[in-house]
């Protein structure tokens, strides 16, 4: 675990790092190279403060300690998540006990099969409360999409994206022209768990083939569909905003415009190829309720 640096004094990354080739991370493809960090975000102006994601729990206690320095003098402490899942939620308690968070916003109805808006807020909030049950307990906010959340001049703005998982939100800052991506775009190893977390813009090119394997382990879904909607939906999101960085809950900070674009660029590049292929063909027996490829 350590500390990076992104933009001084404002935007921070603590990062964990998993060995790629870990069996026992479901989401990670085979044989991936390296050491991919799994990180947790801090954003600050002034006296604000404001976490991106909780990190994992097997980093907690060296999590704690990097972005122990990144809180001094804050007098406003509050987390969003940009899934509901345990990668991203799973340090609740641990950072509001320890960092004195006292508020987290989170995003109105993500499940589009979950037609009540009144049953989605009571699951959120009774989640959190029970993931982060200290005292006082902390407050949640429910924000929309389209809504900006300030962090003293900083504004994060929620994004709904149809690259996703159902619980997922990206968030993009756009005084500093930061994207927060959560699962996706996080495909970059370093080959020891020691190396910079961010990408120099003159680095290597990106490659679409490690992306697209990446992405068929946890979006199986892009596999055989019209890519359209989904390709111009990132088009119209990295078309609307300034994007200077690309920061995803795992896999390397994308630093840099150009970046960005060649990073965008791999990303289509790799749903096409997952969407030309042909989808499995399943067999379901009822007999016996066993599905076979």
């Amino acid at each position: 675990m350590s500390l990076h640096t992104i933009i001084p004094g404002t935007l921070w990354g603590a990062a964990g790092w998993l060995p790629g080739g870990a069996r026992e991370v479901s989401w990670l493809p085979p044989r991936l190279p390296g050491f991919l960090p799994v990180t947790a975000y801090a954003l600050r102006d002034g006296t604000e403060w404001l976490a991106v994601d909780t990190g994992l729990p097997i980093h907690w206690p060296a999590l704690r300690d990097a972005l122990a320095p990144t809180l001094a003098g804050a007098a406003r402490r509050r987390m969003v998540n940009t899934r509901r899942e345990r990668d991203c939620m799973a340090n609740l308690h641990a950072m509001a006990r320890a960092f004195g968070i006292a508020e987290i916003p989170y995003v109105g109805v993500l499940n589009p099969v979950e037609l009540l808006d009144a049953v989605e807020d009571a699951e959120t909030e009774a989640r959190i409360r029970a993931m982060a049950p200290v005292s006082p307990p902390v407050r949640t906010t429910r924000i929309e999409v389209g809504e900006v959340l300030r962090i003293g001049r900083l504004r994060l703005e929620p994004l709904r994206v149809q690259l996703r998982l159902l619980a997922t939100n990206w968030f993009h800052e756009g005084v500093t022209g930061t994207l927060f991506t959560s699962d996706a775009f996080g495909w970059l190893t370093r080959p020891d768990a020691v190396s910079p977390l961010v990408r120099a813009p003159d680095e290597a090119p990106l490659d679409p083939a490690p992306l697209a394997r990446t992405l068929a382990r946890k979006f199986d879904w892009l596999v055989g569909i019209d890519p359209a909607p989904i390709l111009a939906d990132l088009d119209a999101i990295f078309a609307a905003r300034v994007i200077e960085r690309l920061c995803p809950g795992y896999g390397l900070v994308i630093e840099g415009e150009s970046a960005v674009r060649e990073a965008l660029a791999a990303m289509r590049q790799a749903i096409a190829t997952l969407a030309a292929r042909r989808p499995p063909a399943w067999h379901f027996d009822d007999a016996t309720a066993e599905e076979t490829a």
